[in-house]
């Protein structure tokens, strides 16, 4: 047997396969549909310190290649979530690993989440939402340096729990925001978040999405997903997660050969929610074909073209 395991955060991870955030809601709502034990974990819904009721619908489209969404983080705040979401979570899932998406208005707002909710049990660490496109300020602190430092620092000062901080893509020069993420304490990185998009109704001469734009996500922005992940992972030392468009094992290895050690899937549970499961057994049915004892070993194992 290819062993698919590896040990980051402090934890052993059974598997690279997550769910991502916002696709599989808080993992219950997925429970009949995957076996969630067996795939490496889930990344949960955003949490914010208040409720927040989302954006105005239209709020799903598809588009060529994938789909837009401006759900605009609709969530039932940290109250509602450590009294009945986490409860379930502690109860039904034990070797798959979970992160908790916190999303905020300001530091204090995400530093009140991660306070509220760093004495419990039930979860790993925190996945840090600085990139969401859909929401007013969802990308203030992933394209500000100095916010996102600061940010960072703070919340390094209210938990010893990995912090794994979502990056956007919507920036020139993604290495420089992991490294301040790194320098700033981050344990880990998402990358990537949706890219920002909108669909128009030409018979109705309006936007299809009530929020007027939206996040794209699925096959279309695997190639910009691989590539931002690869110029992340180099430019730091500490773990990278790959988001983006991935559907198979092969979408998956992309990724992992590119720089990640884990990787999450979301689009493709709206179309097929077996397909983690799925991506799972193609990566170990890959490390098996080529000889591959250890998934570790082909994190980062791209192979470039030498350059005169």
């Amino acid at each position: 047997m290819a062993d698919l395991s590896q040990r980051l955060f402090g934890v052993d991870f059974q598997s690279p396969v997550l769910l991502a955030s916002g696709t599989c809601g808080y993992g219950e709502e997925y429970a009949d549909l995957i076996p969630l034990e067996r795939i490496g974990g889930l990344v949960t819904k955003a949490v914010s310190l208040e409720p927040r009721p989302g954006n105005p619908p239209h709020r799903v489209a598809e588009t060529p290649g994938g789909m837009i969404n401006a759900i605009g983080l609709q969530n039932v705040g940290l109250d509602r979530f450590r009294l009945e979401k986490l409860p379930w979570l502690r109860e039904n899932l034990h070797d798959a690993r979970v992160l908790i998406n916190v999303v905020g208005h300001s530091v204090d707002d995400f530093g009140a989440v991660v306070s509220g909710l760093d004495g419990e049990e039930g979860f790993l660490g925190f996945e840090i939402n600085v990139s969401c496109p859909n929401v007013a300020d969802g990308t203030m602190f992933g394209t500000d340096k100095r916010a996102l430092s600061n940010l960072v620092t703070r919340l390094r000062s209210l938990t010893e729990r990995p912090l794994v901080v979502k990056l956007t893509p919507n920036v020139p020069d993604i290495d420089a925001y992991a490294r301040i993420c790194e320098e700033a304490g981050a344990d880990g990185l998402s990358a990537i978040n949706t890219f920002p998009g909108m669909l128009i109704d030409v018979e109705r001469r309006r936007p299809v999405i009530g929020n007027v734009s939206g996040g794209v996500s699925g096959p279309a922005i695997l190639p910009m997903g691989v590539f931002l992940t690869w110029r992340a992972a180099a430019a730091v030392s500490i773990p990278v997660i790959g988001i983006g468009g991935i559907r198979s094992g092969d979408d998956a290895l992309q990724y992992i050969l590119a720089g990640a050690s884990l990787v999450q899937i979301g689009t493709a549970l709206f179309v097929d929610p077996s397909a983690p499961v799925q991506v799972q057994e193609d990566i170990e049915a890959y490390l098996r074909r080529h000889g591959v004892e250890r998934l570790s070993d082909l994190v980062g194992a791209l192979y470039l073209p030498e350059r005169s």
